[in-house]
């Protein structure tokens, strides 16, 4: 039996293992007034009848089970996802699916109530792709909800909700940051809770899923219970994953952008390697098992990947007011320092080899990427989405030592990103991966207080991985806060200021949990030292 969903009014029971390539659709305009007082031309369709996507024979149940999402909206654009699954739990590589294609209806319109469909046709999805839908709807207007749903036969999926990005100068804008969500860690009551944030996007920083066999007793347990190394394992993972109804609200309700970190492939892999003796070949076998199922699974404007490199680093712009940076730390990073790689343990310590050469972390393209992206920003606040931390953390008690798979592991390359970050406005750092909520400041040279402070970083607590909460302030001079808490980061920005609260579930293992706020930081434009409220 899938889970009841009674929030809002979202009617949760969706879509599985599927995925079908990019789909771009204009949505038609219509005499209305745009987002900057010029008048548009809006066109009103009649629906596509449930007869021109008819149900196939063999499709004997529902198969929109995993929900429905949208993500990496533009000014003018939304991407739309649904991933069909006639079931979800099935360990046959297609989550019950067959391997053959059918046509899938969609619409999107201006209202909830769909009187206003700007588009309503249908799409063809095959096995190939795992049966997910990617629809890039352009042709929309700025800073505006647009509602959207996917039928086939006479099944309709949960209406979702989404909202194009603002365009000019806008007053306002607002966010949430979350990552690390693993299943067996608790419920996902913080996105229960999120649902009713005053947030325009959902930014996640990685470790959507867990690789790791997930074990036996009464506690949650995602399929399936070995490590996921085949493109069918990682299919049936994110379908264990996306059946839990809260997760599904909040992928209805808002819009996401995504990043990765190491969890949805392997633990601490870097590049082509991994802690242990697996050879480059069968980590790349693995990436391209992993990457393509991401691809499947997320709501993203890229192609499908063919091989084990898929380019996921990408910039948003919101207005004139911010720009948003995501970034890949993974996947292609020089191995990290320190590894020994006869164990299968963390990237923790540390040696001479820490400083002894210039590592990439990036990747050549990556960097130079990201350098002429920060180069001709205009806008006032620059967002950096950074999957691990960038502005060090020494977790040693009696010696130094670093979680090298982070930053501190590539001291010349994060020393070339803080100096494209001091060359831009109003520099933030927006962190995840620890296990912990952060308030930390970037300094020039890190751990060295006497250089000038370059950015905040805020790390966004988890939403269910177990905590990392050792002390770590004695020898982090520039960690301003430590919460030890189960959650996310909500992000208000105007031109004058940014803020940063972390809302922190009472009980992670409740689904039902209520949220209070942590702590709340406040950066002024001009002024990259953020001050507690």
């Amino acid at each position: 039996m899938l889970p009841e969903v009674g929030r809002r009014r979202f009617l949760l029971g969706a879509a599985a293992a599927a995925a079908t390539t990019m789909v771009t659709v204009s949505c038609g305009s219509g005499d209305s007034d745009g987002a900057d007082g010029t008048t548009t031309e809006t066109t009103s369709r009649e629906p596509v009848t449930l007869a021109d996507a008819p149900a196939p024979s063999w499709v004997d149940g529902p198969v929109f089970t995993l929900g429905v999402a949208s993500g990496d909206p533009t000014s003018s654009a939304v991407v739309l996802w649904t991933r069909l699954a006639l079931d979800p739990t099935a360990d046959d590589g297609g989550n019950g699916m067959p391997d053959r294609a059918l046509d899938v209806a969609w619409e999107i319109s201006e209202d909830e109530d769909f009187t206003k469909v700007l588009v309503s046709e249908t799409v063809r999805v095959t096995g190939a792709d795992g049966h997910a839908v990617h629809i890039d709807a352009t042709g929309l207007r700025a800073g505006t909800p647009y509602w959207y749903r996917f039928r086939l036969g006479d099944e309709t999926s949960t209406v979702g909700r989404t909202q194009t990005l603002p365009d000019g100068s806008p007053e306002s804008f607002g966010l949430a940051v979350v990552n690390c969500q693993m299943y067996e860690g608790g419920a996902y009551g913080a996105y229960r809770n999120l649902l009713d944030e005053d947030v325009d996007l959902v930014v996640h920083l990685g470790d959507y899923i867990y690789e790791y066999p997930t074990g036996t007793g009464d506690g949650r347990r995602a399929l399936p219970n070995r490590l996921l190394t085949t493109l069918g394992d990682y299919r049936l993972r994110y379908a264990s994953y996306k059946l839990d109804p809260d997760l599904q609200a909040a992928h209805a309700r808002f819009p996401f952008v995504a990043t990765w970190d190491d969890h949805e492939v392997a633990n601490n892999y870097m590049g082509d390697t991994v802690p242990g003796n697996a050879s480059p070949a069968e980590v790349e076998e693995r990436k391209t098992a992993a990457y393509r199922a991401w691809w499947e699974n997320m709501p993203v404007r890229l192609d499908a990947p063919d091989g084990p490199d898929l380019a996921v680093h990408r910039d948003f712009a919101i207005g004139d007011l911010a720009r948003l940076y995501l970034l890949d730390e993974r996947q292609d990073s020089a191995e990290p320092p320190c590894r020994d790689s006869s164990t299968a343990g963390l990237d923790y310590g540390n040696c001479d080899e820490v400083a002894g050469e210039d590592r990439t972390r990036l990747g050549r393209d990556q960097e130079t990427w990201l350098e002429g992206a920060l180069a001709e920003s205009t806008a006032t606040w620059n967002l950096l989405g950074n999957p691990v931390v960038l502005a060090g953390v020494d977790a040693g008690v009696d010696e130094p030592a670093f979680y090298l798979d982070t930053w501190d592991g590539y001291p010349d390359a994060r020393k070339r990103l803080i100096a494209q970050l001091a060359d831009v406005d109003n520099p933030v750092v927006l962190t995840g991966d620890y296990h912990a909520g952060m308030v930390l400041d970037v300094h020039e040279v890190p751990f060295d207080q006497d250089t000038p402070v370059v950015a905040p970083e805020f790390m966004a607590p988890p939403i269910s991985s177990a905590l990392f909460d050792a002390d770590v302030t004695t020898r982090t001079p520039q960690l301003r806060q430590q919460i030890n808490e189960y959650g996310y980061l909500v992000v208000a920005v105007t031109p004058d200021e940014l803020t940063a609260t972390f809302r922190a579930v009472d009980d992670v293992a409740d689904p039902d949990t209520a949220i209070g706020t942590a702590a709340t930081w406040t950066v002024t434009a001009g002024n990259p030292v953020a001050t507690k409220s």
